[in-house]
């Protein structure tokens, strides 16, 4: 079950200094979340040392053979992740995963309700091979 979000300070994802030289913080609890979605899928596991199992590794997706079996494995794995590392955070509603083999773009859409929230946000993003 979701719970409501903290109302600490948070770093930005990707990491950087603001304007006033400290580090940044995301402006709100829903940019928040929403980076630390996109932080979780483009994470390829093994990736950070001390978290090996984190990650969603939608990075190396793009280079796999597009199939209507690895899209059903792919939508498992993303949303298996968001459960397990972000079920605290939100609930997911929807993951949809589509290839482009023209153009080589995976595009991946989220839906999700932020915990304590009523409404659903939709993440979408796109990655490409070259």
């Amino acid at each position: 079950m979701a719970t409501t979000l903290s109302s600490g300070r948070h770093l930005a994802f990707p990491f950087h200094i603001g304007t006033d030289g400290r580090t940044a913080a995301p402006p709100h609890d829903d940019a928040h979340v929403r980076e630390e979605v996109l932080q979780l899928l483009l994470t390829s596991p093994a990736e950070r040392l001390f978290l090996p199992e984190f990650g969603g590794g939608v990075r190396r997706l793009v280079f796999e053979p597009a199939s209507e079996t690895l899209r059903g494995v792919v939508k498992a794995r993303i949303t298996d992740a968001l459960t397990r590392w972000l079920g605290h955070r939100l609930t997911v509603e929807l993951v949809e995963v589509a290839w482009n083999d023209a153009g080589a773009t995976l595009e991946v859409t989220v839906k999700y309700v932020p915990a304590g929230g009523a409404d659903a946000r939709i993440l979408r993003f796109q990655r490409t091979s070259t």
